[in-house]
């Protein structure tokens, strides 16, 4: 290029290429606008022939609904591969009924929020939602409170964990939900943990303190924490039901008077309830007829005589499922005929042939057993004795066996699977977590000629009530050291 000389000129020529180069940037420009629009619509013509894209809405929306299960995220996936996608996941209300939120810091309120509100406004006016509120710090969560309150006509699922906050903290709960009434509520889990000017302990409110105007559907109730204070009218239909006595004691009156208020209990929790002394003479048992499963964990320093009072006025002939954490011989008076599946967990029972005589009669009817840390039951069941002990007894679970306090736990549990198999009393079934496996890594080959030896989880928390999935939104504080 031949460049002039004078400084007009070249400013001229400057002028001319500067105009050149915009006009060519604009031209890739649109040249990029139009390959974008070319590849979306090939895309579109492309995706048009795939089968799934001429699946009719309705059924496709009921499979985003299906995996939304396995993934609750799924639908936010779904809204992001196309255009036809997001607006069959937006347009379609039950995908949006299932609120999960967690607030960790002040810049989680506002996007929590405004999660929410989006949410609750995609699921309609009509459908029923689930909303699992998770509070780990001293946030401010009564904007929360207050959305959920006004459309608490259609909640049916409830369940808001808050670790730790100031003492105010329940009086929120008291303030935006004690007049409201929810018809359609099923499920209600509130938990508040450590709390700033708490006291030691509390008292469960005397008068319904939250839902005041009623939610006669509710069946599962769970009260854990500070939040044990807390308390919905009776609506008499509660299957589940979780006491939690971390902060709250009750007198022999009030604990029946609870328990009668619930006939239709199928599956009982108590944990570290302490049961005060009382004038009460009433021996009679406490009419549950459909009582089914119970959970129990005493209070520390208390095992002996709490273990004794909250069974003494349960009916125990008809449970199928019995839970016991830090447990002691305090059970030999009661008989558990028709329990299939128990769980002992760190209970701590004498060694002597009265308590092993006693435990083998009084569960005739186990068929799963769960035994952690050390169990008398572990010893007495390895001991040869025709016929075989818990002659019904096939499935076996062990949690740290390096723990047991035994001479050698793998050659005594390579005995009891042995023996059994003698006796035609075969284990079907030996699970044994991680950490267990590792200790009797050696044996497994010759076990498995004898049982089929499967792989628990080293986390405590077994699925309750019985056959539910067990979900973290749902922690209930029961396995908490």
């Amino acid at each position: 290029m031949h460049l002039p000389e004078s400084v007009p000129a070249l400013d001229s020529l400057l002028n001319s290429l500067r105009n050149q180069k915009a006009d060519l940037l604009h031209q890739l420009a649109q040249i990029d606008s139009d390959i974008g629009a070319a590849e979306s619509k090939r895309a579109k013509i492309c995706n048009a022939a795939v089968f799934v894209y001429k699946l009719p809405p309705e059924l496709l929306s009921q499979i985003f609904f299906l995996c939304q299960k396995d993934k609750p995220t799924f639908h936010l996936i779904a809204a992001r591969v196309c255009s036809p996608w997001r607006a069959l996941a937006v347009g379609t209300r039950m995908l949006w009924t299932d609120i999960r939120i967690t607030l960790e810091n002040l810049y989680d309120l506002q996007p929590g929020l405004d999660k929410m509100e989006t949410y609750l406004t995609r699921s309609g006016p009509s459908s029923l939602f689930a909303v699992r509120l998770d509070v780990e710090e001293r946030l401010d969560f009564a904007p929360f409170l207050k959305l959920i309150a006004s459309h608490i006509s259609r909640c049916a699922h409830l369940s808001i964990r808050v670790q730790e906050h100031k003492f105010a903290c329940v009086q929120l709960f008291r303030e935006h939900l004690e007049s409201l009434r929810a018809p359609h509520l099923r499920y209600l889990a509130l938990h508040i943990g450590w709390i700033e000017g708490g006291h030691d302990s509390r008292l469960m409110c005397g008068a319904p303190s939250i839902f005041t105007a009623g939610a006669p559907s509710l069946n599962h109730l769970q009260l854990t924490g500070f939040a044990s204070e807390l308390r919905p009218p009776v609506s008499g239909g509660i299957t589940t039901l979780h006491l939690d006595g971390t902060y709250m004691s009750l007198t022999l009156i009030e604990y029946r008077e609870i328990l009668a208020a619930n006939p239709r209990l199928v599956n009982l929790s108590l944990q570290w309830l302490t049961v005060e002394d009382s004038m009460s003479t009433d021996s009679r048992l406490v009419e549950l007829p459909m009582l089914r499963s119970l959970r129990i964990r005493t209070a520390q320093g208390y095992r002996s005589s709490l273990t004794k009072a909250l069974l003494t006025v349960l009916p125990l002939s008809r449970l199928e499922n019995l839970v016991l954490y830090d447990a002691d011989d305090d059970l030999i008076p009661f008989e558990f005929p028709n329990v299939k599946d128990l769980a002992l967990h760190y209970c701590e029972f004498n060694d002597t042939q009265i308590v092993i005589n006693h435990f083998m009669l009084a569960f005739p009817s186990v068929v799963r057993l769960t035994l952690q840390h050390e169990s008398i039951l572990y010893k007495a069941l390895s001991v040869y004795r025709e016929p075989a002990m818990w002659p019904k007894l096939r499935t076996l679970c062990l949690r740290e066996l390096e723990a047991m306090s035994f001479i050698d736990d793998v050659s005594m549990l390579s005995k009891l699977v042995q023996e059994r198999s003698r006796m035609n009393s075969p284990l079907e079934f030996v699970y044994l977590d991680d950490s267990s496996r590792r200790w009797v890594v050696d044996s497994i080959p010759a076990l498995e000629t004898l049982t089929k030896i499967g792989c628990t989880s080293d986390v405590y928390q077994d699925p309750w009530p019985p056959g539910s999935d067990m979900d973290p939104a749902q922690y209930d504080n029961f396995w908490e050291d």
